[in-house]
């Protein structure tokens, strides 16, 4: 004779087994992850404000020293000059980095008063020597004020081109 089908009770057993998470649990563990969240993005935003003062400090720096070094330059050979930095860059042509500038040659009067032959620009290359492990650098002077196309800073003191627009 066939057995009589029997209900299993496993069913109802596997229901009375699952957790059940108290919303206040729920509440608190989503709260501590918004938390975490806003003290990750306040670290992510102090390192970034960090590395911008670090990096706005260096393009100082940077644009001081470049301008002392083309204020050293002897530009032209048999006059003296006044030379500024007026800006730099990165060449789109060949990559090379480059310094514009302005300089004006002048030669003494009796007085020992300057005398300006006009206000002319000029380009600083500088390029790596791989062979003597240092840069090369080269000029080219300009009758315009003129740079390579590419990335490039302006320093945005022209203090040199204001006082011999001032004396003419």
């Amino acid at each position: 004779m066939p057995k009589k089908a029997t209900k299993s009770k496993a069913k109802s057993k596997q229901k009375g087994n699952q957790i059940s998470v108290p919303i206040g649990v729920i509440i608190t563990l989503s709260v501590a992850l918004i938390i975490a969240i806003i003290i990750a993005v306040c670290a992510i935003v102090h390192i970034k404000s960090f590395d911008n003062s670090l990096s706005n400090a260096k393009l100082e720096t940077f644009d001081h020293v470049i301008d002392e070094y083309v204020g050293a330059q002897e530009i032209v050979s048999d006059k003296s000059s006044v030379n500024e930095a007026t800006g730099y860059g990165v060449s789109d042509e060949d990559g090379v980095f480059y310094v514009t500038f302005d300089f004006a040659p002048y030669t003494l009067d009796e007085n020992g008063t300057p005398q300006y032959d006009g206000l002319r620009h000029g380009i600083l290359y500088f390029w790596k020597d791989a062979k003597n492990n240092t840069y090369s650098h080269a000029f080219s002077y300009h009758d315009d004020y003129y740079h390579p196309g590419g990335v490039y800073t302006e320093i945005g003191k022209h203090y040199l081109r204001s006082q011999l627009e001032q004396a003419q």
